[in-house]
């Protein structure tokens, strides 16, 4: 079918001096943003969080190339790593793990999008999985216009990023001068996020045009276009439609409250493992 392109959603800003977040309203995209479960552009500085479990979904992690700080993720199946510009850390929580990110330097903000990512009924019970890659890690693809695409998950063009977490999944950070197209699967969606400038989003005979902080989704097979009169900074999400219920309570995404309950119980028994909070600064 043709690709559809959803309203403008524009971020709400909540937080304070030392956490701040724009958040994208998904709830309004309705069933166009799956698999997307969360999407925040954030700002922090010291621990804003302890340890805390997740299960049911992905959550990821990647700092943006202009973040003054690294983040450093710590999670219950032993993994601490520290993170700087341009890294990911994704944590396949699946049945579920114990974990915590902060900023890894004192006083330096660490600047970030968090971004939940759902997985289908098949793989909300696998054994939980960390991946990461370092900024200098994340494969580039650049034309001679002067655009060029950090291909941090998945695939644009002939370039492939080697985190490969267990449904297939693109997240593209692209920095645009004039224009760009990709393909766009059936039965796939995708979220296009302004970070900076203007992005006129183009499909079939259809059009919406975005401004800094606000995003749309898109559905349908076909070639997505984004053309831009001045430079711009984009980030693609594209993943397949889960056409399954959903139950989310608290930090666990599942298909029914019976499997709420359950993951619940898992963590009270120490199924997902233990994690000491950091002391802090």
């Amino acid at each position: 079918m043709p690709i559809q392109i959803s309203p403008l959603i524009s971020a709400r800003t909540r937080g304070n001096g030392s956490f701040s977040v724009k958040t994208i309203d998904l709830e309004a995209l309705g069933q166009r943003a799956s698999p997307i479960a969360l999407l925040d552009d954030f700002r922090v500085r010291g621990q804003p969080f302890g340890p805390h479990p997740h299960a049911g979904f992905s959550a990821v992690t990647y700092v943006l190339e202009d973040s003054q700080g690294s983040l450093r993720s710590r999670d219950s199946l032993g993994n601490d790593n520290v993170v700087g510009p341009g890294g990911i850390v994704w944590t396949q929580a699946a049945s579920g793990v114990m974990h915590e990110e902060v900023p890894a330097e004192s006083g330096r903000e660490l600047h970030g999008l968090q971004i939940f990512v759902n997985l289908s009924a098949k793989s909300k019970l696998i054994p939980p999985k960390v991946l990461r890659l370092f900024g200098d890690e994340v494969p580039e693809w650049k034309d001679d216009t002067g655009d060029r695409v950090r291909v941090v998950v998945g695939s644009f063009k002939d370039v492939k990023s080697p985190l490969v977490p267990a449904e297939p999944f693109d997240l593209l950070d692209m920095n645009l001068r004039r224009e760009i197209d990709f393909g766009l699967a059936n039965g796939h969606n995708a979220l296009v996020y302004v970070l900076e400038g203007e992005v006129l989003v183009r499909a079939d005979a259809r059009e919406q045009r975005l401004d800094a902080a606000s995003a749309v989704a898109t559905s349908g097979g076909g070639l997505l276009k984004l053309e831009v009169s001045k430079p711009a900074h984009v980030v693609v999400l594209s993943g397949a439609e889960i056409r399954e219920p959903i139950f989310a309570r608290g930090p666990f995404i599942m298909n029914d409250l019976t499997q709420v309950e359950e993951a619940n119980a898992r963590y009270h028994a120490g199924a997902m493992g233990h994690l000491a909070p950091l002391p802090k600064h």
